[in-house]
């Protein structure tokens, strides 16, 4: 039986209240392919910074057949700073020491999949897969050093690689060490070419969506703004309201749409230290709404309400694949998309949406009144969206290549480089 590894300290372990991530449906699919999963993650939690209930977390795991190892590291209560910072470099540490405590206590792993982020643990997975003689997959979710350094003022831009040097080395050391690279869109799989690694095996799986979950959670949530009058168009924008989304427009264009087409409302799900900004655009707006975070359920009860989702992320946040475009396109929502490249490509082969001008607001009127113009397309286009989401977006036909990667891994196959094009289901 192939034993498998997951390096992960952010994603929802089974048994959380938050919708499955990534490595909760991969675990699960691994479980299901006749693997032997132990997932590594943390006694913290990222989303809602407080300690995990680890008994828990322990038998919901369990219950799952899948073993879980949760490693203690610091609290910390901003995603920016640098007790975050030095949470995960205690984090990585930890692990390294528990993870060489359980091989000799146990058999080792064929097979390590360790997340970048965070690079300091990617880089301890690369540690321990050379002690154990493991395969290594890096799988790329982010691009966190370069979105450091596009916060620190222009005039001290050139001082980024050398105070991010810890997380350049890290980087390049688990990258070096990597029998496979996956990425959740393309420039991600691509990183490791700026690190110097060109001869590696190269693998796109988005993050995709667990749609099993999302639909039985749409039935029995609680739709939160209540019920929809007919004739209604509902407009949802999800996620963290933080400078690395277009959210500002978003408002500005819910303010502008508001003020003379009164069947029109705009939700706004999520927090952020740009929601007071977005709440005085909005000021004297009857038809928008802010809920904050809310359970999963009742969320997706929500946007599957909705009739057009905002995919609204700054160019300069390096985000090219985001996970709200695939719960929208589960819900059957028509997409206003700012991403360009691979996401905007995909908006427009699957025929659901637009993209529009990133920053500007009458760009974004001018192409969501189009949208909402014409019922009958508007209908075509949510089709459209939900089809995607069965055809090509739900993981379980998403991550069949990952899948195989990890058992040829696993089998001791599949070492040679493979260079070319994003591979998608």
């Amino acid at each position: 039986m192939p034993r498998v590894w997951i390096v992960n300290p952010f994603d929802p372990l089974p048994g959380d209240p938050e919708q499955p991530g990534r490595y909760s449906s991969l675990a699960r699919l691994l479980r299901d392919a006749g693997c032997e999963v132990t997932w590594w993650s943390c006694d913290f939690s990222h989303r809602f910074k407080r300690r995990l209930d680890a008994r828990a977390a322990t038998e919901a795991c369990r219950g799952e057949r899948i073993d879980v190892r949760l490693t203690p590291a610091p609290a910390y209560r901003r995603n920016v700073g640098l007790r975050r910072i030095v949470s995960h470099r205690v984090l990585a540490g930890r692990f390294e020491r528990q993870a060489c405590e359980e091989l000799r206590r146990s058999s080792a792993p064929h097979v390590i999949i360790a997340s970048n982020p965070p690079p300091d643990s990617a880089a301890a997975a690369a540690r321990v897969a050379r002690r154990c003689g493991a395969r290594l997959i890096v799988d790329v979710q982010d691009d966190w050093i370069g979105n450091f350094s596009r916060m620190f003022p222009r005039g001290l831009r050139w001082s980024a690689p050398l105070i991010l040097r810890p997380w350049i080395a890290a980087t390049r050391a688990a990258y070096e060490a990597a029998d496979a690279i996956v990425g959740v869109a393309a420039p991600y799989a691509d990183d490791p070419r700026r690190f110097g690694r060109r001869d590696y095996r190269r693998l796109v799986i988005p993050l995709g969506i667990d749609l099993g979950s999302f639909d039985s959670a749409a039935r029995i949530g609680r739709c939160l703004p209540g019920d929809k009058p007919a004739g209604e168009i509902w407009s949802i924008y999800g996620g963290s309201l933080s400078r690395s989304y277009d959210v500002l427009t978003v408002a500005r264009v819910a303010a502008e749409i508001s003020s003379r087409r009164p069947n029109v409302r705009f939700v706004f799900s999520g927090r952020g230290e740009l929601e007071s900004q977005a709440r005085c655009i909005l000021e004297g707006a009857p038809r928008s709404v802010f809920l904050g975070f809310a359970p999963f359920e009742d969320w997706a009860a929500t946007i599957a309400r909705c009739d057009v989702g905002w995919n609204a992320v700054r160019p300069d946040a390096l985000v090219w694949f985001p996970n709200k475009i695939f719960y929208y396109w589960a819900a059957g929502l028509a997409i206003m998309n700012t991403i360009p490249g691979e996401c905007a490509e995909w908006v427009e082969r699957t025929g659901s949406g637009v993209t529009y001008a990133c920053g500007d607001a009458g760009d974004a009127v001018r192409r969501f009144e189009e949208l909402i113009a014409d019922p009958q397309r508007l209908g075509e286009r949510r089709i459209a969206a939900r089809r995607s989401a069965g055809e090509r977006w739900d993981r379980r036909r998403l991550y069949e290549p990952y899948v195989g990667l990890i058992r040829e891994l696993a089998a001791g196959r599949g070492a040679a480089p493979c260079e070319g094009r994003p591979t998608h289901t």
